[in-house]
């Protein structure tokens, strides 16, 4: 292969045309389809899927630091990929506020959207965070699965769409 393919084959650090899951290495698979992201490697890990949130909404700023202390992250577990160690295909981030959990933003892996993975994370994020409130803007997809699933408006801070 010559130089000008290799270049051709590749866009930077990271990929900026890259759609990545994440392997969780040396860990084992969990019982439920939700990973907090409770160390560096973790976060991390959420920090990669944030990045890929950014890209697609074309917002500035990504969504998640691993730097900030004040909010916390979560790793979803492929269900359409599997191996001896979770494979994170989304990821969400969440922040207290006046003792109400937040659910700042939320990204799963276009492999498996629309494959039964948000019900399955979502009564997972219920379950530990209760009955959370969800930022928006929400797009056409999360504000159908936000009516399919008849969450309270008063959980959210913009109509739905």
């Amino acid at each position: 292969m010559d130089g000008q393919d290799s270049e051709l084959a590749y866009y930077g650090d990271p990929p900026r045309f890259d759609i990545r899951m994440v392997p969780l290495l040396g860990m084992e698979r969990p019982s439920r389809s939700v990973i907090v992201a409770d160390s560096k490697a973790l976060r991390e890990a959420v920090d990669v899927i944030g990045q890929q949130f950014r890209r697609e909404t074309n917002n500035d700023v990504a969504p998640f630091s691993t730097e900030r202390s004040d909010v916390e992250g979560v790793l979803f577990v492929s269900r359409r990929f599997h191996a001896t160690f979770p494979i994170a295909a989304g990821a969400a981030g969440f922040a207290m506020e006046d003792g109400v959990w937040w659910m700042d933003w939320i990204w799963i892996h276009p492999y498996e959207r629309g494959r039964g993975l948000m019900d399955v994370v979502w009564i997972d994020l219920e379950h530990r965070y209760g009955q959370f409130h969800i930022d928006g803007p929400y797009s056409r997809a999360m504000s159908a699965f936000l009516r399919r699933r008849n969450v309270s408006t008063e959980r959210l801070n913009r109509p739905l769409k």
